[in-house]
């Protein structure tokens, strides 16, 4: 059996953590299969919880969710393990998007936990168009990637033409980007430090095409090698 596990430091106290997990489980279930945690969730407040998740049939079965939080002087550290999954091409596709809803879902809850902002997609009626995610990790601080992504001049020693047509509209310093597009749509970009360098989390809302699953992996190549 396969297992995904992601895990994130969240600058607030568990039992603050833990709240957020379960009151504001749209946010971290944003791009994932679900809109809340399932009636038969067993929680050991505020270390521990497990879950069985049922949003997986299509691929095979059922699969299960355990949720760790452990208190990092003051701060939290969140580790999620989803694991039983299968093998072949069902569950990897399966695999595959659940992995990155759950980057998505620990960095946007994360930043709202220690900012109070919910930053999602802007309006709810952009938030039902078709959306794509992508996370990974980019050597250097958060505060490098930042400036790589909203400096223009900067932007073009790396990234070629796929930040092309994008406007900054609202920004955190160091932690959170939003720009519009042309055809109406919105790019969001949440950034987490980690031990390595920075969990940056990409979300495009209102996709036109489909050349997300290109062009999104591409950017963090270039932006990775311009950075190392």
């Amino acid at each position: 059996m396969q297992a995904i596990v992601v895990q994130t430091f969240i600058e607030a106290p568990p039992q603050q953590v833990w709240r957020a997990v379960f009151e504001r489980s749209d946010v971290l279930f944003d791009g994932l299969p679900a809109d809340e945690w399932p009636p038969e969730t067993e929680r050991q407040e505020p270390v521990h919880a497990h879950a069985p998740w049922p949003w997986t049939e299509r691929a095979g079965g059922p699969t299960e969710v355990q949720l760790t939080l452990q208190d990092m002087n003051g701060a939290t550290r969140l580790d999620v393990r989803h694991q039983g999954w299968g093998e072949g091409p069902s569950w990897d596709a399966a695999i595959q998007g659940h992995f990155a809803g759950w980057l998505q879902g620990v960095a946007a809850l994360g930043l709202m936990v220690e900012t109070g902002r919910d930053e999602r997609a802007g309006s709810a009626e952009l938030a039902q168009r078709e959306r794509y995610f992508v996370s990974g990790e980019i050597p250097g601080p958060p505060e490098s990637v930042y400036r790589a992504l909203v400096d223009p001049t900067i932007r073009k020693l790396w990234s070629n033409t796929t930040m092309n047509g994008l406007t900054l509209s609202d920004f955190i310093e160091s932690r959170f980007a939003r720009f519009t597009t042309g055809n109406g749509g919105e790019v969001t970009a949440i950034l987490r430090r980690t031990p390595r360098g920075t969990h940056l989390a990409i979300a495009e809302y209102g996709v036109a095409d489909r050349t997300a699953s290109q062009r999104w992996p591409a950017m963090f190549e270039a932006l990775a090698k311009y950075l190392s």
